[in-house]
């Protein structure tokens, strides 16, 4: 809607034929823009080769606009992009942030340069870099809008294209932790606390909305599975444990899978955010069961 000038609130500072620029509404730093392509792109895991020229563009409005509003040290600032499932709208948006080192405290995690959250693209003027972690994500189509991976699907383990299924078809050389003739548990390979594990159904489940009120006994077993694995791996306290499943468009792959993580206690501020009882993007396997019960599906 800003894009095409319909929002009348937000303020442009400035705009070409491919390209607009505006305040963000939760700035994180005394500067802080959002550079966004007027054609529909998702997010960075969208883009190809063939847009190397429009991120350039990007970046180079990201740093008119600092110039334009009395940014002098073009070495203190940063520019990059959220990485899925970390952004807040499913268009692709540059972020532009000055000073860098005066990022307010309360946001820094988010704009860390080659963390989960967030890649940079180089604030010098000639170059542009994208993460190659970014690039392996496309490759392997982790995130990237697919549709038939998006529909609500499910069905024999085997896709190429999800890279559950060849876990689960054993295609890969992930270690299985447990295993039966309807799951299967392994690590995360980016863990949330000291013990993160996912279990996984062979069967291609999309994600929790896909589950209907037939699917309770399948997301029990899942949670004792869950235990199970905490209980092989000696996890010493199973109360002080937190498991539940990401919600679309925030799950990172599209394959139904629990995240079993334990200490909960012990779980950093980036892990809470992300696996956190207050997430606005994970919902506890207990709160899925009373929805499936209840209603025959997660709201």
């Amino acid at each position: 809607m800003i894009s095409s000038g319909q929002d009348e609130e937000a303020e442009v500072l400035r705009e070409n034929r491919e390209l607009v620029c505006f305040k963000d509404i939760c700035p994180a730093a005394p500067h802080h823009y959002l550079v966004v392509p007027k054609r529909h792109i998702v997010s960075c895991f969208s883009l190809h080769r063939g847009h190397i020229e429009l991120v350039k563009q990007m970046a180079q409005m990201g740093r008119n606009v600092l110039q334009d509003q009395g940014v002098t040290d073009m070495k203190d600032i940063s520019l990059g992009f959220h990485l899925p499932p970390n952004i807040s709208v499913d268009h692709l948006h540059l972020h532009v942030l000055a000073p860098s080192s005066k990022i307010y405290m309360y946001f820094k995690y988010k704009f860390i340069p080659k963390s989960d959250w967030f890649v940079t693209v180089s604030a010098e003027d000639t170059m542009v870099t994208i993460s190659p972690s970014v690039c392996l994500v496309i490759s392997l189509i982790l995130i990237i809008p697919n549709p038939e991976l998006t529909m609500e699907t499910r069905g024999a383990s085997g896709s190429d294209a999800c890279p559950f299924c060849l876990i689960a078809t054993e295609r890969t050389d992930t270690e299985i932790l447990l295993s039966d003739d309807e799951l299967l548990c392994f690590r995360d390979v980016r863990p949330g606390a000291t013990h993160h594990y996912l279990v996984v159904p062979r069967t291609h489940i999309d994600n929790c909305k896909s589950l209907r009120r037939d699917d309770v006994p399948l997301v029990e077993r899942m949670v004792e599975m869950g235990r199970n694995v905490l209980e092989k791996n000696k996890a010493t306290d199973l109360d002080d444990i937190r498991m539940g499943f990401h919600i679309p468009p925030f799950s990172s792959v599209p394959h139904l899978h629990l995240h079993v993580l334990a200490p909960a206690s012990m779980m950093t501020l980036k892990s809470q955010l992300r696996y956190g009882p207050q997430s606005h993007w994970f919902i506890r396997v207990d709160k899925v069961l009373s929805y499936l019960k209840t209603h025959g599906k997660v709201k």
